[in-house]
């Protein structure tokens, strides 16, 4: 497997400051972010004040609506642009995505761990090893 042209493929797909981490198992582990664009985080906010009882900027507000659905949007966009790499460069991949706070949802963080087809690597794993 290639991981610089794993790289250059979340490059080109808009995922941020991509750093490697050092792993001495099979497969290549990154941490990288998913940076949300203005029209994105107005949709949260506009799905959270449609849905939510509490007042904008409330806990529940942001800890029920406005971060989960920026949360899933995230989820779901990384997972698309992985799914095409997978089929692109014939690799394996999986990745974890970590909670956001109220404090910084302009990006969510992922890690990911990418490796040769065919093989079997669970990410849980991984990240124990790594105690992360």
């Amino acid at each position: 497997m290639n991981k610089t042209k794993v790289i250059e493929f979340l490059n080109k797909n808009d995922i941020a400051d991509i750093e490697e981490i050092d792993y001495n198992g099979e497969g290549t582990v990154l941490r990288f972010y998913y940076d949300f664009d203005n029209e994105e985080i107005e949709a949260a906010r506009a799905y959270a004040n449609d849905e939510s009882e509490d007042e904008e900027n409330g806990d529940v507000w942001y800890e029920e609506f406005f971060l989960p659905y920026l949360s899933d949007l995230a989820v779901d966009n990384v997972g698309e642009i992985i799914e095409e790499m997978m089929e692109e460069l014939q690799i394996g991949a999986q990745f974890v995505s970590y909670e956001m706070d109220e404090e910084e949802y302009g990006y969510n963080e992922f890690i990911g761990v990418f490796f040769e087809e065919g093989k079997t690597i669970e990410i849980e794993d991984v990240l124990d090893k790594l105690e992360m």
